[in-house]
């Protein structure tokens, strides 16, 4: 714990900034650039021959983003710990429904448990097997359910972190990204049922219709890419949604870090 108080947490968002910014870099350098021949390779050995496509889930989603959020959820457990020691039950509450909230993002992180849950209640209740009306109504109250336990938090114990100006800041920036990302991520999915047209499909295809196609090399790739996966929904769900997800979660972390230091160094007084 020494050494984290030496350094300044934010260098940990401002690290995963950076790796953001390299990792979108390489995807022009490799999927648009075809850099050192890797475009042909990746053709001739994978079903997704997208540098993003794998990039972004591993290692952007597995493991950095649980790690992240694993540590979030550490931090403010150890500091809910100090505060029940100190008979500090406002501060106590607050950080142990942040960590609930923490460790149910995590699940759904690690084990997608409400596509899980939407299909098999789906088929169960009313028969479907696609995502329709059934998926959509779930998913907002699934979601919904994850948000009000957050955001409820954020309301009720406002005065518990509102002093402290540097958790503040990166509490409220996490919460923003999250939002962003599962939001976009509720959009993409909903919008094939309210509308006719998956409006994640339509924005990944223009996305990579108009600046991944270069030439022959990139053209046969997004071709035998879309044979083989939901190519235009997955650059969004991927490359966009994880990268909004990510910083999210890299705020979250510099939020609990200093919110324990400030506090553990208020205790101690």
């Amino acid at each position: 714990m020494q050494l984290i108080k030496k350094v300044k947490p934010n260098i940990i968002f401002h690290g995963v900034l950076v790796f953001i910014a390299l990792s979108f870099l390489l995807t022009y350098l490799i999927d648009i650039v075809n850099l050192f021949g890797i475009k042909e390779q990746m053709i001739q050995n994978l079903e997704v021959p997208y540098f993003w496509h794998h990039w972004f889930t591993t290692p952007v989603e597995i493991p950095l983003q649980w790690i992240l959020l694993a540590l979030t959820g550490l931090f403010f457990m150890l500091t809910a710990g100090i505060a029940y020691e100190r008979k500090d039950r406002h501060t106590f509450y607050f950080l142990t429904l942040l960590s609930i909230g923490l460790l149910l993002m995590l699940i759904e992180d690690a084990g997608d448990v409400r596509h899980a849950y939407r299909r098999a209640l789906g088929r169960i209740l009313v028969g479907e097997t696609s995502y329709g009306y059934f998926g959509t109504i779930f998913e907002l109250f699934y979601f919904a359910f994850i948000a009000a336990i957050m955001v409820y938090a954020l309301w009720r114990y406002k005065d518990v972190y509102w002093k402290y100006i540097d958790a503040k800041k990166y509490l409220l920036i996490g919460y923003i990204f999250y939002a962003l990302g599962v939001s976009a991520s509720f959009t993409g999915n909903v919008s094939r049922v309210l509308i006719g047209f998956n409006v994640y499909e339509a924005m990944g295809g223009y996305v990579l219709k108009s600046f991944f196609i270069r030439d022959e090399i990139t053209k046969l790739a997004y071709e035998v890419a879309s044979e083989n996966s939901r190519v235009d929904y997955n650059f969004m769900n991927y490359a966009v949604e994880e990268s909004l997800e990510l910083i999210g979660a890299g705020a979250l972390l510099v939020a609990g870090i200093y919110f324990f230091n400030a506090y553990k160094i208020k205790v101690s007084k």
